[in-house]
């Protein structure tokens, strides 16, 4: 079975990704150390990416950081930001620094179709 990486520190999302990637291993992170301990353990082909992480979630650097760093270890990895309806800025930033795509929060499951 794949493995699917999501990265995000609210744990009601985080059951919401579970329940939508039924067929796939789900592993979660919710910051940069460990989603980078993740990403080296279990070597995901797939990760979606919360922009907003601790230890500032209000912004986007510590995201935008995380995505640099997973893709410099593991740059065939798709990252695909998931953005509130206010940051398509950032989520632009994201895809114009390697992200594969991004999606908006809420999100659905008929999205996530790989």
């Amino acid at each position: 079975m794949d493995n699917i990486l999501v990265i995000d520190d609210d744990l009601g999302i985080q059951k919401q990704l579970k329940w939508s990637f039924s067929g796939y291993d789900v592993i979660f992170a919710a910051d940069r150390s460990s989603a980078i301990a993740q990403l080296r353990r279990f070597e995901p082909k797939v990760i979606t990416l919360d922009l907003g992480l601790p230890p500032d979630p209000s912004n986007a650097t510590e995201g935008l950081a995380t995505l640099e760093e997973i893709l410099a270890l593991a740059p065939q990895t798709k990252v695909i930001v998931v953005t509130g309806n206010n940051d398509k800025i950032n989520a632009l930033k994201a895809v114009s620094l390697g992200a594969y795509d991004f999606i908006k929060n809420p999100l659905t499951q008929t999205l996530f179709k790989f």
